[in-house]
């Protein structure tokens, strides 16, 4: 029997295969949980009488792996907890991103692909990748994958390993649960598919317009085609496109889906115009929703299955939205040194980790946000041949501390003899008692960013937000300023302020406010306050609208009588009562505000002309009344 040990969360495991299987300079591990459930399963068949063996077990990937280029470690952290339970030290390129398969890790960079094993936390072989461009990588049965898509090539991380070329340019790439891999070339039309362990990409069966933009996307577990100049969505079903499904609104050749549905819908980012779209991929009479997004520069959004998540890159800021477009969260993202990186874990939640790796943004599958810092020891320099030296290894001359004293293997102790003595015999005194060695202080633990502000909390105005916050833990260095930043905007305060005023916002507008410490180690996590929408006297503006007709209005006098309301209480029904000068009362109909605040109000009508006409509407705080025109 092989044995392999690792260290994982400072525990020492041994795991056991029964047979280690060598190919060239890679080794397949078998986890201890999958040698236990395979002996289960052989167990159970014998007594069942089951004879056909296990096959295809597959265990979920938890969490997901960062690199942190500074300390040259990649961590694991677990999505569920936001905790970092394993590192490993591993040589690689700033900015790189890590992708894991079953029993390996891929610290993939600009100029090497480093292999690292999940088992031993060591570093196994590098590659060099095959094109100098970042690629798109997905973690998916039979992988990882990288596919680099200016150059055309698919690399196959898992077994059997493989560099593949597409045949030209490839777009964003998708895939399934089942591990298929489809690919949109680029400029041809053409949607091809790789398959779980396929040696080359041999079908591209389904053909699209050459000459209109396209982009992939999952919709329920099966592949679709975002026609983006006829902006519709095509499920693809088996080696054909079905039919065309409209969106509802307009989208720009520039535009790009999320890899996966977010409740059923396409979530579509618009850089053009600013937007987020979340179309029915099914229903073609589904209204889409659409979001007014911050001006930014925005990268692809992802999509945890129940909300989705976007980056602003020119002000590092993360966005968090639900399927019906409801903001859910927001938290700024360290992006001094380089854009933050987005990416979805296997585990179904998004992660937003900054160009270093020493911050990590968590988004779990209800769009809310955790903050994660990773930090650890730096790592030993690796040797020659691309091996990180165990810590706890010693060099020559050196004696391990968690050694007992004494004669090291190899050497033979000396028999020293006792000093003759030349004093006389008799009553001597006792030697003098030996005073205990002074005790050793411990180092002192090292200055880092701080932590995150206490209580965070906003109170509404009028065009403006007061947010308050208690004081971060400083570890070690004085905080010398707080940040506080929201979606299109930041502010810095002294870092003894516990509260700024926020101006220039927009009424009726959701606002969450996320508060970070600075000190001279540098930005600590952030804390974000609940959802205010600030809001002034609300206000009420009728005009005359189209031509309509009712059994109390007869044409062609008759014309609709639009209601728009803006201040509100969002959510929040109310009775709208028209007024004219010879009726105090013509009729009163109730309409329900949106979460904004806001509200329109068209399925009112008036027929008299030469009226004057106003609308009111009651409140807690009193009545509002609106402008007073007259009816022609």
């Amino acid at each position: 029997m092989d044995h392999e040990t690792a260290r994982v969360g400072g525990r020492r495991l041994v795991a056991t295969s029964a047979k280690v299987e060598k190919r060239g300079r890679r080794r397949r591990r078998g986890p201890l949980a999958l040698f236990v459930f395979v002996c289960v399963a052989a167990l159970v068949a014998t007594i069942t009488g089951a004879a056909s063996p296990v096959v295809g077990t597959r265990f979920a990937l938890v969490g997901h792996w960062v690199y942190n280029s500074v300390l040259q470690v990649a961590f694991h952290i677990d999505g569920a907890t936001a905790n970092i339970d394993a590192e490993a030290a591993v040589p690689g390129d700033p900015g790189s991103q890590v992708v894991q398969g079953e029993t390996s890790g891929f610290v993939v960079g600009s100029s090497r692909i480093t292999e690292f094993g999940k088992s031993t936390l060591s570093v196994e072989q590098s590659t060099a990748p095959p094109a100098d461009e970042v690629p798109a990588g997905l973690e998916v049965p039979g992988g990882p994958y990288l596919v680099y898509r200016a150059a055309g090539k698919v690399v196959r991380l898992g077994e059997p390993p493989a560099t593949l070329s597409t045949g030209g340019a490839v777009g964003d790439p998708v895939s399934t649960s089942d591990g298929t891999l489809w690919l949109y070339r680029v400029g041809v039309g053409l949607v091809c598919r790789l398959s779980p362990g396929a040696d080359r990409i041999s079908s591209c069966p389904v053909v699209a317009p050459k000459d209109h933009t396209g982009a992939l996307t999952v919709v329920g577990d099966r592949p679709a085609l975002l026609d983006l100049t006829t902006s519709t969505v095509n499920s693809i079903d088996g080696d054909r496109l079905g039919a065309a499904v409209p969106i509802g609104v307009s989208v720009s050749p520039a535009s790009r889906p999320a890899a996966n549905d977010v409740a059923g819908r396409v979530a579509i980012l618009d850089p053009v115009a600013r937007r987020l779209v979340l179309a029915d991929a099914k229903d073609a009479t589904a209204k889409p929703v659409t979001v007014t997004l911050p001006d930014g520069d925005y990268d692809r959004p992802v999509s945890t299955g129940s909300a989705v998540a976007l980056v602003d890159r020119k002000t590092g800021t993360l966005l968090t939205f639900g399927a019906d477009g409801m903001q859910k969260d927001s938290k700024p993202v360290p992006h001094e040194s380089g854009s933050p990186r987005l990416s979805r874990g296997e585990d179904g939640r998004a992660y937003v980790e900054d160009a270093a790796g020493t911050h990590v943004l968590i988004v779990d599958r209800d769009g809310t946000v955790s903050d994660v810092a990773v930090a650890g020891k730096p790592a030993t320099a690796p040797t020659a041949s691309g091996q990180v030296p165990d810590p706890g290894a010693t060099q020559a001359g050196e004696q391990r501390s968690d050694q007992p004293a004494g004669p090291r293997p190899g050497n033979r102790p000396t028999t020293q003899r006792p000093p003759t003595s030349t004093r006389t015999p008799g009553p001597q005194n006792p030697p003098p008692a030996q005073k205990p060695p002074p005790a050793q202080k411990p180092p002192p633990v090292p200055a880092s960013p701080p932590g995150a502000p206490s209580s965070v909390s906003a109170t509404a105005g009028d065009s403006s937000a007061t947010v308050t916050w208690g004081a971060a833990p400083d570890n070690r260095s004085p905080i010398t300023s707080y940040r506080v930043s929201w979606p299109g905007g930041s502010t810095t305060v002294g870092g003894g302020s516990r509260s700024a005023k926020i101006t220039g916002l927009t009424n009726g507008t959701r606002y969450v406010f996320t508060v970070t410490a600075i000190n001279a180690m540098g930005t600590g996590p952030g804390a974000s306050s609940p959802a205010v929408i600030p809001k002034g006297t609300p206000t009420i503006t009728i005009s005359e609208g189209g031509r309509m007709t009712s059994d109390n209005c007869k044409a062609p006098d008759c014309h609709a009588v639009n209601v728009t309301m803006k201040g509100f209480a969002p959510n929040t029904t109310y009775t709208i009562v028209l007024h004219s000068s010879s009726n105090n009362s013509v009729w009163r109909e109730r309409e329900t505000t949106d979460a904004n605040g806001n509200a329109t109000h068209n399925n009112g009508d008036y027929d008299v002309s030469g009226e004057t006409v106003w609308v009111t509407v009651t409140t807690s705080s009193g009545t509002v009344g609106s402008n007073r025109i007259t009816w022609e």
